[in-house]
């Protein structure tokens, strides 16, 4: 059945290539993904699965169940696209100004339904259930939080759930996973450095929010190196300085925003508590208010170790173990947190990346771009995962 799957797969290339290119140039932003669902649920309905719409606004649910009993998979794609503008000149460039699938999700979805048009072909041979979850918003929305809260890990319950990401810094033909640590929690915090102004030339008059914002830069950026144990990890990023309107005139405010991850809620905590405990010293020290607003964002995604072997095993089998990379974690973060707090599973990444064809731009870049050899393969690797977890014996 190996060769049979391959061959399967291969034979929905161009299909493939059709559905990311046709959502590639009309992406939709978060929570605004009307035509992505009406064209994911579409597809789902011809492959003859149990179709639910209107999950988190925009989400679609297909479900497979299988004619024997057994465990029920869960697998995950985001469809949201980035308010972005595309620079590559390809045919199949962005259509909507501003907008752009700049981190691949356009990719996620053509894989998910491929899988689907794959397990529609032989749905005698399934054991238990398999649930498509095509999730909106997880660029910064948390459409993910939204779909776990309103149920779709119920229903039937999900025992195990997975999701993939493209990673432009693996080569196409590649599968990274991580262990158990895989991204980082993200909160944003903003503060408002309340002072009082004056003229340049009088700064002896003022309560200037300037020099206290220098000072706090500086010491916030001490956190990571001064309060954090070396062995564990954090990132503080300050993103946003607004503050001035004249050479000449010492402003009334200054603000800050930015960020910080963590792979612990040890650290993430820390983090947190000396962000405040440094301003309010500034304040203090410069006799200026401040207005701190911290923004709770994603919690760090952690693998189920078990699943991740799980994964590691099943795409060794079509790849061979020396295709298939652990990787180190990533502090970027990513809404599939949320499934992972509720259920086990494992997120691992699909390597995109093809210098001969210089395909080698980051994510949100406006030149990020894909081998579309990652969409049969990606497909390849989901079935047999599924293959694996179910033990239907495909492969």
């Amino acid at each position: 059945m190996a060769n049979a799957l391959r061959k399967q797969v291969e034979g929905m290339r161009d299909w493939l290539v059709e559905i990311r290119r046709t959502i590639h140039m009309h992406p939709e932003l978060g929570f605004e993904e009307v035509e992505t669902s009406k064209l994911v649920a579409g597809w789902l309905e011809r492959f003859g699965l149990e179709v639910r719409k209107g999950w988190a606004k925009t989400g679609v649910v297909g479900l497979l169940t299988g004619q024997r009993p057994g465990k029920t998979i869960g697998i995950r794609a985001d469809m949201d696209a980035l308010p972005l503008e595309e620079a590559n000149i390809v045919p199949y460039a962005s259509k909507e100004k501003g907008k752009m699938h700049a981190c691949g999700h356009d990719v996620h979805v053509a894989i998910l339904l491929g899988v689907a048009k794959f397990f529609s072909c032989i749905p005698n041979q399934v054991k238990g259930n398999i649930k498509w979850i095509f999730q909106p918003a997880e660029e910064g929305g948390g459409g993910g939080r939204v779909m776990v809260d309103e149920g779709v890990l119920d229903s039937p319950k999900v025992d195990a759930i997975f999701a993939t990401h493209v990673f432009p810094f693996l080569s196409v033909g590649k599968v990274g996973i991580y262990e158990q640590e895989a991204l980082a929690a993200m909160d944003r915090f903003t503060i408002r450095i309340i002072g009082k102004g004056a003229h340049a030339a009088t700064p002896h008059v003022s309560k200037d929010p300037i020099l206290a914002a220098g000072h706090l830069i500086t010491q916030l950026h001490s956190i990571v190196s001064r309060n954090i144990n070396p062995l564990d990890s954090a990132v503080m990023t300050i993103g946003e300085v607004h503050g001035g309107t004249a050479f000449n005139v010492i402003p009334d405010t200054v603000e800050l925003s930015g960020s910080i991850r963590a792979l612990s809620p040890q650290v993430r905590l820390e983090l947190k508590r000396r962000i405040e405990q440094i301003t309010q010293g500034i304040g203090s020290s410069y006799a200026v208010d401040y207005r701190l607003d911290l923004e709770e964002g994603y919690p760090a995604l952690v693998n189920d170790p078990e699943m991740s072997q799980l994964v590691a095993l099943a795409c060794a089998k079509g790849i061979g173990m020396e295709n298939v990379e652990v990787l180190r974690p990533f502090m970027g973060s990513e809404d599939f947190a949320y499934y992972l707090q509720r259920c086990p599973g494992s997120f691992f990444r699909l390597g995109v990346r093809n210098e001969t064809k210089g395909i080698i731009h980051s994510y949100h870049s406006s030149l990020f771009d894909v081998d579309e050899e990652v969409l049969p393969f990606g497909v390849e690797m989901f079935v047999r995962i599924i293959d694996q977890y179910l033990e239907l014996g495909l492969t």
